[in-house]
């Protein structure tokens, strides 16, 4: 059977490629969940809108992305954590990261976009950088400061 695939599917194709399936795949799982259409000439139409919806879409959140970047490029926060002298009991990962640039900043940053090699365990000012989309970085610097 031909399908139009809907949306991106693992191991079969991507949103708009007309694909050829087993009949039952297609009645089973991908007409049913709403990941594909069957393969008609005004099918075609509404998956070519669709396409089309998702590009405005996807360049607009990039383009948002870009303004928070810009926004926090050069910014810094502070982080309070328990020591004992240079070192933390615990760590400073992404979590902790993300939620100290929404408390200073008012900006949500996923935390996939915080690029870290191993979370902090010591006192210090690290720079962390934020890989927020294709094109839209920002370098934070991170202040890891002792408890009083």
């Amino acid at each position: 059977m031909k399908v139009i695939l809907r949306d991106d599917v693992d191991h079969l194709g991507k949103l708009g490629e007309i694909v050829e399936v087993k009949d039952g795949y297609a009645r089973n799982y991908l007409l049913p969940r709403r990941l594909a259409l069957h393969c008609t000439p005004d099918a075609e139409k509404q998956i070519e809108a669709e396409r089309k919806r998702r590009v405005v879409r996807e360049a607009h959140r990039v383009e948002e992305l870009k303004k928070v970047a810009e926004t926090l490029n050069g910014r810094s926060v502070t982080i309070t954590a328990k020591a004992d002298e240079e070192k933390l009991y615990g760590s400073v990962g992404a979590p902790e990261i993300v939620a100290a640039i929404f408390a200073e900043h008012k900006l949500k940053v996923p935390e996939s976009a915080v690029v870290l090699e191993a979370p902090f365990k010591t006192l210090g000012t690290p720079d962390v950088t934020l890989r927020l989309a294709q094109g839209a970085e920002a370098i934070v610097k991170v202040w890891i400061v002792a408890e009083t």
